[in-house]
């Protein structure tokens, strides 16, 4: 499995394509399991948007557009999706 934070850069590239244009303030990507026990990874996305929500049909298409950037870097664990806006964050300042 490929180091957390070259997949880090991967999935930060393609959010940021896919989800334009909203912007995307950040991304964090973490190792975890899913219900199951099965190796997953966990992916927040932090993003501002002047309508206020994202576009469904591009949040959907995120893990499609993933599949072969991860494949390239021996990843097979599933990306599985958070998406907050800043104030949403815990501790965010008002």
């Amino acid at each position: 499995m490929p180091h957390i934070e070259k997949t880090l850069g991967v999935v930060r590239a393609v959010v940021e394509e896919q989800l334009a244009p909203a912007k995307v303030i950040d991304v964090i990507v973490d190792e975890d399991l899913d219900s199951t026990g099965k190796s997953i990874l966990r992916i927040e996305v932090v993003f501002e948007v002047e309508e206020g929500k994202l576009d469904p049909a591009k949040v959907v298409g995120l893990a499609r557009h993933l599949r072969e950037p991860l494949e390239a870097l021996k990843e097979d664990r599933f990306p599985v999706f958070t998406f907050v806006k800043p104030e949403e964050l815990d501790g965010a300042a008002a």
